[in-house]
Order: structure tokens, then C-alpha cells, then sequence
């Protein structure tokens, strides 16, 4: 990073050359931390649009970090040294300092969504007037926190100026006293308070099921005559800019991983399906606008509307990698049985990528950590005899041993982590003030932890090379192949092409295969069914992780054909079948009961013309994939010849948005092993189609 930043900077930025140099210094002392971040910050601001000198500049020499030592007084000195954008020629306010931020060794408690209905039913002064616990320390947090924001409200409502300003003057005035009236002020809440969560440094923060929350102002101001369809849609298309509006620096891990996602649709208690007039202005604003961000999940069900579905598959033709899919009648029963309540089931939104849980109840923290299945087969190959083995089930029960000491120590690493106190989430979680308890203790309904989980589709794939070339055709010892595996494959390319293309494999629609997915995921299961998250919680696992690149960096060469640091497979995918009715029959016999629900995506590659030629087809393949029972499905729009000239040409390809692991983002943006994986794949698909 520092070198980027010191060739980038030119020789007349002196001062910022200096001021760089004198950071690395303090790297090396106490406060390394926190200099990293403000590190962290300058170099995203070189690929901001504008003067991108003048934005180092300013990053580097007006970051402000704000440490926890006095939590209760943090908001307010924040608050009170952030800039006012004067501003107000559009229908809204947003405006977020990215120079000031809060710091803090323990974590932020972030990668969930506001209850913005109650930010909507609610005015500052009734939750005030919410606060009736006895725990007086949390009740005067909970003051301050709603003090602050009011003086930030006033702050905001004296600057504003431009030809727009009183009627957002009135707008951002009423949150302090008044419930949401309009259409257009539910959006300006909406924006603000979104706007608190990133500058208090909440990361990954979601938006919730907006066309639910949004339809009761919608439809009344319709009937009052004051709006009209294309009026919403104009206000809406200004909502998503804003939003997508220094998405660079909202991003977490990549650019465009902001967790920004907006859920439509779904289930009610009854099994109707719930979808308005908003659900299609969203999808067909995501169409027009083809931005990688914010992105939009559609709740799926068999009882659907096909027009919706037509219409999301039409947005997805674009190529922007959304509406993810999530199955209502696969996932609402799993959440049932796990313990939520019927009502909560019901309602349930998605962490930053895919993850479910229950909006304004739970302080689920759905990427706490990541499950690398591959590594316990590691730590066998490692120090296990391996030629003492007989057969593959003596392997796989010597797998579970160390799979089963793996989860352990995750646990055991995870039991320490402390989390920092939080007035302003508190504030939204219901629970958490009826109890007086902050969500960072445990005040939420629901505190369960979720993990994600990478690499199980390489190690069936390698138990089954285990099975085929040890224990069957005996073509080699299991300490033999074990030697060419540390070797790299190095002079064995031929082996290296069979173990990669043996069939059948992860992801395909065969009986043992299946059978021994769901043996590793039920025993990972029983597992953690033993264990207690640090707020008194439980934990869940997924088969999705966002790592399938960055924990196989270290990764020695598996058996499945994959050489030292090659990427893992990507969530629940197939190498070796193009076939989607396949994949969607494996999917569909997966267990995702009890606590296996923490994401689960179907990924494929599909051509642009493929669904263009065959669109009817499509959806009658997507509507019958739903009841087949998939968990979640997305997939990437796109021909290998186009992402190869976009690798090669970057500046003729600035729009190319692609799917990465839960979030879109331009093709221009990923760092280079991220393309080259998504041209791998895009290849693989059309080779094998």
C-alpha cells in the first residue's frame, strides 16, 4: 500500500510524501493500529473520482480517529467535528465524512440492517420516551446518543442551502418530533440514519426489506395525488445514486463490498407471496441504472408471480450479478426449526452478502469467522501414516477428528472476542431497550454467530481421488500420492488432469456423493451444536464463504487437482458439469437444517446469449429449480472472450460489472487473481457447455 501510494504521489507532493513516511514511523509503535486504518483510508481515496492528489491530501491531513477510552463522550466529539455539506439542490441530504472516524480494539458490531421501520414509525422523542429499563447506564447512554443526533439534525438543518432545502429542512426537523408522513421523507430517514451507521464506522450495513417498509407511504400519497409511479421512481433512482455514492469507501475487503443489499419479496405467514408495485420500481431501476451497488436479494417462492420472476431475470441478463435468489420455502421452515419464532421467520433479511437472520432482533454477527474444511484434511495428510489406511471410510473417520478439534479451536479463538458498546444500534433493536441491555452484552432477541465455509467441495472431491486411485484401481500407494501432492504435481501434469477431471464430483447429481456431502456437513453440525457463542448465543454454518480465494493463498496442492495456492471452489459449484439441472438436484438434497443455514449459493457461469436464446426455458428452469428446494442461487451474465478483453483493455470495458462472492462489482476494480479466477470459470463453463 505504501508504495502504491509513494508512486503515485508526485514529486511536488512533498509534504504528503512526508506525512506518509512519518506514519510508517508510528506503525512500529503502540498506536499501529490505528495509523493502519488511516493508511487504509488514504490509499482508497486515490481511486475516488475528482483530484485524486487533492483527495490524499485532504485524507492524510485531516483523518481524525476517535478512540473508545471515553465511549460515552465518542459519538459526541465525532459528531461535533464532522463537515456539513451546504448542499441541498436534490430531493435529499447524505453526506458522510469519510476524514473522521472511530477507533476501537474491540469490534464494531456491524454486517446487519436497521429496523428502518422503526426509524419510520418512530420520532427521536418517542424513543426517548421507549427508555423505561432500570439499568441507568444504559438509559443515559441511550439519552446521550439521542441528544447528539438531534444537535447533529440541528447542525445540518442551520448549513443546508440551495433550492430544495426547506423542504428537506422539514423533512430531517420532523425526525426529531414527528413520525414519517411522505413517501419522500421515509426515504430522506432512511438516508440519514443509513448515514449514521457508516460515520460511526458500522461497515456492511443493509437496507432491509424496502419495498415492505416503503408500500404504506407509497400507496398513500398515490391516493392523496401528490405522487404519481414515475415521481416515486425518479425519487427512488436518486435514493440508489446517493447510496452507491462512495461505494469506494464504504467497501470493506473489496471494492464494492459494501453489504449494501436491498430485500424484495417473500412469504407471509399464510404462504402468500408478498410483492407491490415497489418490488418491480427496484428491479427495473437496477436494470436501467446497472450499478454494482447497492444490490438487491429477491425473496423466491413456488408461489411467485412468474412476471416477477421474469422480470428479475431480465435484470440479471444485464450482467450487474443481481437479484440474488433466496428460497423462501427452504429457508423460513429452516429458521423455524433453529428456534426463531414464526413471525420473526417470516420477516427474515440477509447479512452483507446472503446470510439470514432476523432484521431488528439479532445481533448475529454472520461472519465471525470462516470454516476451512480443507484444513483438517491437511493437518491428516500431515501427521497421520497414511498408508496404514485401508480404505476411504477409515480416512473419513480420521477426517472428523480433526475436523472436530478445527471447530473446537474456532470456538475457542472466537470465546474472547469483546465487542464495543453500542448506543446507536441499540437504539434500533427493540429487545435491547426493553431490557436496558446494549446489543454489544447480549440485549438482542437472537445472538447467534455465524461462520462461513469454504473448501468442502475440494475435499469431497479429494476424498473421492483417495478412493479411485488408492483404495480402487491401486495405482498408487496413499504415501505416493501424498509425495506428488507436496510436490506440487510437479512433473506429474498427466495425474494432475485426471484428479482434476475425475467424474463424478462435487456438485453433481450422484448418490454417494450426496450421501458423503451430508455426512461431513451433519458431523460439523453436531459440533457446534455443543457450543456457546461469548453473549450466550449459538453458532450456524454455511457452505458460502467469501475466502475461496484469499484461505487457499497458503493451501497446499489437494488432491481434487488443485496446486499450491490456487483458488478453492466457489460456494456450490461444479468443475465438471455444465449441466444447471444437475447442480440445482445436488443443491436441492443438501441438509441446511438446524444450524447449517448460514448461506448456502447455488454459482454458475451462464452466456449472455444463452438465456437471450432460451429466456422462456430459463425462467420455467428457475421457477421448477425453486421447488426443487436450492437455498440461495446467482450467477454471473458473461462470455470469457468479454471478461479476456477487459482484462486486457481495462479503459474500454469501465461499466463490465461482474458477481464476485455476495456482492457485484466492476471487473476494473478486482485485483488480478479475482479476474483471472472469473475467466478460469467463465472458460471452464463454456468448454464443458
Amino acid at each position: 500500500i505504501l508504495n502504491t501510494m509513494l508512486v503515485k504521489v508526485r514529486k511536488k507532493w512533498k509534504k504528503i510524501k512526508m506525512k506518509i513516511k512519518k506514519i510508517v514511523k508510528k506503525l512500529l509503535g503502540k498506536k499501529a493500529n490505528m495509523y493502519y486504518i488511516q493508511l487504509k483510508n488514504a490509499y482508497k481515496y486515490i481511486y475516488c473520482s475528482g483530484n485524486k492528489f487533492n483527495r490524499i491530501l485532504m485524507c492524510l491531513k485531516n483523518v481524525r480517529i476517535y478512540t473508545d477510552k471515553k465511549s460515552r463522550n465518542i459519538i459526541s466529539k465525532l459528531f461535533y467535528n464532522l463537515e456539513i455539506s451546504k448542499n441541498a439542490d436534490g430531493n435529499f441530504y447524505y453526506n458522510i465524512d469519510f476524514s473522521k472516524r472511530i477507533y476501537s480494539k474491540k469490534i464494531i458490531i456491524s454486517n446487519i440492517s436497521l429496523d428502518y421501520s422503526i426509524t419510520l414509525n418512530n420520532s427521536l422523542e418517542s424513543l426517548m420516551n421507549k427508555l423505561t429499563s432500570t439499568n441507568q447506564e444504559f438509559n443515559e447512554n441511550e439519552v446521550k446518543m439521542i441528544s447528539t443526533i438531534k444537535w447533529y439534525l440541528d447542525k445540518i438543518t442551520e448549513n443546508i442551502e440551495g433550492k430544495n432545502s426547506k423542504i428537506i429542512k422539514d423533512n430531517l426537523n420532523n425526525i426529531k418530533s414527528k413520525v414519517a408522513m411522505s413517501f419522500q421523507e421515509s426515504l430522506q430517514r432512511i438516508l440519514f440514519f443509513n448515514m449514521l451507521l457508516w460515520q460511526t464506522n458500522h461497515i456492511l450495513n443493509g437496507l432491509g426489506r424496502l419495498d415492505q417498509i416503503l408500500i404504506e407511504y407509497y400507496n398513500s400519497d398515490i391516493e392523496k395525488g401528490v405522487l404519481t409511479r414515475e415521481t416515486a421512481k425518479e425519487l427512488l433512482k436518486e435514493f440508489l445514486l446517493l447510496l452507491h455514492k462512495n461505494f469506494e469507501l464504504k467497501s470493506n475487503s473489496l471494492l464494492g463490498d459494501t453489504g449494501q443489499i436491498i430485500e424484495l419479496g417473500g412469504i407471509d405467514v399464510n404462504g402468500n407471496y408478498l410483492c407491490n408495485d415497489l418490488t418491480y420500481i427496484f428491479i427495473e431501476l437496477m436494470e436501467e441504472l446497472k450499478l454494482p451497488d447497492p444490490k438487491v436479494l429477491v425473496r423466491v417462492s413456488k408461489n411467485m408471480p412468474r412476471e416477477l420472476m421474469e422480470k428479475s431475470l431480465k435484470c440479471i441478463a444485464t450482467g450487474i450479478g443481481c437479484p440474488l435468489f433466496a428460497n423462501d420455502d427452504v429457508i423460513v421452515e429452516t429458521l423455524i426449526n433453529f428456534g426463531y419464532s414464526k413471525e420473526d421467520a417470516y420477516n427474515y433479511g440477509t447479512s452483507a452478502c446472503w446470510e439470514p437472520y432476523i432484521i431488528g432482533k439479532s445481533s448475529a454477527q454472520n461472519n465471525i469467522g470462516s470454516l476451512n474444511f480443507m484444513r483438517p484434511l491437511n493437518e491428516l495428510l500431515t501427521r497421520e501414516n497414511l498408508n496404514e489406511f485401508k480404505e476411504l471410510k477409515e480416512v473419513i473417520n480420521k477426517y472428523k477428528i480433526y475436523l472436530k478439534k478445527y471447530i473446537n479451536d474456532l470456538c475457542d479463538s472466537i470465546s474472547n472476542i469483546s465487542f464495543m458498546n453500542d448506543p446507536l444500534l441499540s437504539l434500533f433493536i427493540s429487545d435491547c431497550v426493553q431490557k436496558g441491555i446494549d446489543i454489544s452484552n447480549g440485549g438482542a432477541k437472537y445472538n447467534d454467530f455465524g461462520l462461513t465455509g469454504v473448501g468442502l467441495g475440494n475435499v469431497i472431491n479429494s476424498l473421492l481421488n483417495i478412493q479411485e486411485y488408492v483404495f480402487i484401481k491401486k495405482e498408487y500407494s496413499f504415501d505416493e500420492l501424498n509425495k506428488i501432492r507436496l510436490e506440487n504435481f510437479n512433473g506429474n501434469e498427466r495425474l494432475l488432469k485426471k484428479l482434476k477431471n475425475s467424474t463424478p464430483g462435487y456438485g453433481e447429481d450422484c448418490e454417494s456423493i450426496i450421501s458423503l456431502t451430508n455426512e461431513i456437513i451433519n458431523f460439523s453440525s453436531s459440533i457446534f451444536k455443543t457450543r456457546q457463542n461469548p453473549l450466550g448465543g449459538r453458532y450456524k454454518f454455511g457452505l458460502s464463504s467469501p475466502n475461496y480465494i484469499s484461505a487457499s493463498k497458503t493451501s497446499p496442492a489437494s488432491f481434487d487437482g488443485r496446486k499450491y495456492g490456487e483458488p478453492f471452489n466457489v460456494h456450490i459449484s461444479t468443475n465438471n458439469s455444465n449441466a444447471y439441472t444437475e447442480l440445482i438436484n445436488f443443491a436441492g438434497r443438501i441438509n441446511y437444517g438446524e444450524n447449517r443455514f448460514n448461506g448456502n449459493v447455488v454459482d454458475f457461469f451462464v452466456t449472455p446469449n444463452f438465456i437471450s436464446d432460451n429466456f422462456d426455458k430459463f425462467v420455467d428452469f428457475l421457477m421448477t429449480s425453486i421447488k426443487v428446494g436450492f437455498f440461495e442461487m446467482q450467477m454471473n451474465v458473461v462470455s470469457s472472450k468479454q471478461l479476456i478483453e477487459a482484462r486486457k483493455n481495462p479503459q474500454k470495458f469501465p461499466n463490465l460489472v461482474v458477481r464476485v462472492w455476495g456482492f457485484s462489482a466492476y471487473f476494473k476494480d478486482l485485483p488480478n487473481e479475482y479476474q483471472d479466477y472469473l475467466i478460469e470459470r467463465a472458460l471452464q463453463n463454456e468448454s464443458n457447455s
